[in-house]
């Protein structure tokens, strides 16, 4: 890298004092005439997908909360107690390895 350190230093010398290059006066249109308008096709719409997924997300809701209902009036154990079920079961599983 040493051997190239002096080349480097010219280049960023002749670089300081070059003249800046400017761009002609029709570059705006240029750039703007090839630029093309999106059009909806591209675009995910929001307000197509969003109203879909609230729903979905409120049948998923329901549907949760009614089976907790219906596993509690019917003496099943709902979700919490099945949780504390398999924790206590996970947790019982693992008491018996670690402890010697």
């Amino acid at each position: 890298m040493k051997d190239n350190d002096p080349k480097l230093e010219k280049l960023f010398r002749v670089a300081r004092v070059a003249p800046g290059v400017a761009p002609p006066e029709t570059f705006a249109d240029q750039v703007m005439s090839q630029v093309t308008p999106s059009s909806a096709d591209n675009v995910i719409m929001i307000n197509f997908l969003l109203p879909k997924l609230a729903w979905a997300a409120a049948l998923v809701t329901a549907a949760f909360l009614t089976s907790e209902i219906i596993m509690d009036t019917n003496g099943l154990p709902n979700l919490t107690a099945g949780t504390d079920e398999l924790a206590s079961a996970w947790d019982f599983e693992f008491d018996t390895i670690i402890t010697p």
